[in-house]
C-alpha cells in the first residue's frame, strides 16, 4: 500500500506471526496487511512506568504523581522494562502517545507540541526512544507512534514564543475557538480546546509537516502511525501527509456515523472505529439489543478496509468501560461480566483489537484525567489471564486475524457470526444475557456433518450435525470454536 518499503523477514511459529528481527534502521513500511494480523496495546507513556527518576522534572516541570494533570514520570525505559508483561499479554504491536518536546507543567500526554523536532525530556531523548523501537523489534512488538498535525500547544498571540519551527503568524488560523461543531469550516479552521490551529492552507506549512513527517519516521523507526484529530485537517493534506510518512497510518476521527468517519479511509490507511465503540458500549456495556451489532457491521461499505479499523471499547479521552458499564440489574458492581464479553467481540471481530493500558487490571476511571491512572502491573489478574487467552486464540487463528466474515444468527441477547481463511474456520457466539442461553447455529459454511469444534475459551466440544452446532452459553459468555 506504501511507496517505500524496508525488508521485513517474518516467520511463522504454529500459526503466530513474529518479526525476527525488523533489520532496516530507518523505515520499517509494515505493510497493512501485516498490521492486519496485530493486536495493540495502547500506552499512554507518562502513566505507565517510571524506569529513569532522573527525568521526573525535565526542563523545571516537576512530576507530580498526585496531581492527575501534571507528569507523572513515566518513561520509554519505563516501557522497555514492561515489554514482556505486554508480550506475554500476547500483544504483537503497541502505540505510544506523542513524544515530541512540550512546554507546560500540565502537557504528560504530549498532544501540545512545542517543537516537533525535539524528544520530551521527560520521556527520555531520542536515542532511548530508538532503543525502545529496536528493543520491541526483539520481542516481536511492532511500535505505532502518535502524531499531532493539526495544532501546536497554545503559545498564540501572546506568550511570546511559537512552536518550533512554526513560527510565523500567518501559518496559523487566528478564529478562536471552534464555534458551530456541526459545521465542517469550523471543525477545521478552529481552535480545539484553546490550542493553536495550523493554517494547512498555507503551502509552507504543508511542506513543514510532510518534511517533519518523514524525518521522524526515519529517524524512529517505527512501523505506523496513529494520527490524532484528523477530522479537524482537510482531508487533501492527509494523502500527502500519507505519502510522505510511508508506513501504516491509522487516524482518529473522532465522530459515530460511519459515513463521516468512512470517508477519511480514502486519504488516510484506516480509522479508529469510533462508530463501534459507541456500538460496544451500549451493547456490551448498557445490555442493548444484539440487532445494534448487525446494524452496525451493515454500515461497513463506508470504509475502504474496515478489517484496518482499529476497534477499541475505551480509551484515554473517554471514560473507562467499566466506569460507564450499568453492571446486573440489582447488582450494579457485578461489571466484569459485561467487560469480558465486550472483550471477546473486540477480539473476534473484523478489524484491529487495541487494548488501553489499564483494562486488563480492572481499571475504571471516569472523565479525562481520571480515566488516565497510574499502572500497576499483576500478570497474575483475572482479566489479564483472559486477555491473554483472546489474544492467543487470535494470533493462532489466520481467520481471526484477516479472515472473511459472515453473520450466522443475531437475536437481541445472543450474536453468532463465522470466520474464515485458508481451510482456517472460526465459530463465534456471544451470549449477552444475564442468563444461560442454549442456541442452534445453521448454515456453517465449510465445515461436513460430523466435524468436532472446540471451544478454545473453556474446552467444551460440539459436533456438526445438519450443517450447525449447538451449544449453551453461561451469562456474558463468549465461546470461540475451531477444529
Amino acid at each position: 500500500m506504501k511507496r517505500r518499503f524496508s525488508w521485513v523477514i517474518t516467520v511463522v511459529l504454529i500459526g503466530v506471526m513474529s518479526i525476527v528481527p525488523f533489520m532496516s534502521s530507518g523505515v520499517n513500511a509494515m505493510g497493512a496487511e501485516q498490521w492486519e494480523t496485530r493486536s495493540i496495546y495502547f500506552i499512554m507513556t507518562d502513566r505507565f512506568s517510571n524506569g529513569d527518576p532522573s527525568n521526573d522534572d525535565y526542563g523545571g516541570y516537576a512530576s507530580d504523581p498526585d496531581d492527575p494533570r501534571k507528569y507523572h514520570g513515566g518513561d520509554f525505559q519505563g516501557i522497555i522494562d514492561q515489554l514482556d508483561y505486554i508480550k506475554n499479554m500476547g500483544f504483537t504491536a503497541i502505540w505510544i502517545t506523542p513524544v515530541t518536546m512540550q512546554r507546560s507543567a500540565n502537557a504528560y500526554h504530549g498532544y501540545w507540541t512545542y517543537d516537533f523536532y525535539s524528544v520530551d525530556g521527560h520521556l527520555g531523548d531520542m536515542d532511548k526512544l530508538k532503543e525502545l523501537v529496536q528493543k520491541a523489534h526483539e520481542q516481536g512488538i511492532a511500535v505505532m507512534l502518535d502524531v499531532v498535525a493539526n495544532h501546536t500547544g497554545d503559545f498564540q498571540p501572546n506568550n511570546g514564543f511559537a512552536a518550533a519551527p512554526f513560527d510565523q503568524y500567518d501559518w496559523y488560523h487566528h478564529n478562536g475557538d471552534v464555534q458551530d461543531w456541526n459545521d465542517q469550516w469550523w471543525v477545521e479552521n478552529g481552535d480545539v480546546a484553546g490550542l493553536d490551529d495550523l493554517n494547512h492552507e498555507n503551502p509552507e506549512v504543508v511542506v513543514e509537516l510532510n518534511n517533519w513527517i518523514e524525518w521522524m519516521v526515519e529517524m524512529t523507526g517505527v512501523d505506523g502511525l496513529r494520527v490524532d484529530t484528523v477530522k479537524h485537517v482537510p482531508k487533501w493534506f492527509w494523502k500527502e501527509f500519507d505519502d510522505s510518512a510511508g508506513t501504516f497510518t491509522m487516524g482518529e476521527v473522532y465522530h459515530g456515523d460511519p459515513g463521516y468517519v468512512g470517508d477519511y479511509t480514502h486519504y488516510l490507511d484506516a480509522v479508529l472505529d469510533f462508530p463501534m465503540y459507541y456500538t460496544i458500549r451500549d451493547v456490551f456495556g448498557q445490555d442493548r439489543s444484539m440487532y445494534r451489532i448487525r446494524d452496525r457491521l451493515a454500515q461497513d461499505g463506508n470504509y475502504d478496509h474496515p478489517s484496518l479499523n482499529g476497534v477499541f471499547i475505551d480509551n484515554h479521552d473517554v471514560p473507562r468501560f467499566l466506569h460507564q458499564a450499568s453492571g446486573k440489574p440489582g447488582a450494579g458492581w457485578d461489571k466484569w461480566p459485561q467487560l469480558r464479553a465486550a472483550l471477546g467481540f473486540q477480539f473476534t471481530v473484523r478489524g484491529i483489537p487495541i487494548l488501553y493500558q489499564g483494562t486488563e487490571q480492572g481499571f475504571s476511571g471516569g472523565e479525562d484525567p481520571y480515566n488516565r491512572e497510574d499502572m500497576v502491573f499483576n500478570p497474575d489478574h483475572e482479566l489479564y489471564q483472559y486477555i491473554a487467552k483472546l489474544n492467543e486464540i487470535r494470533n493462532h487463528h489466520p481467520a481471526l486475524q484477516s479472515g472473511s466474515q459472515r453473520e450466522k444468527w443475531v437475536d437481541d441477547v445472543f450474536y453468532a457470526f463465522q470466520r474464515s481463511k485458508g481451510g482456517d474456520e472460526v465459530v463465534v457466539m456471544i451470549n449477552n444475557a444475564w442468563s444461560e442461553q442454549t442456541r442452534t447455529i445453521p448454515h456453517l459454511d465449510n465445515l461436513s456433518d460430523g466435524e468436532v469444534l472446540t471451544d478454545r475459551m473453556s474446552g467444551d466440544r460440539v459436533t456438526v450435525t445438519d450443517g450447525g452446532i449447538t451449544a449453551t452459553l453461561t451469562p456474558k459468555e463468549v465461546k470461540i470454536f475451531t477444529r
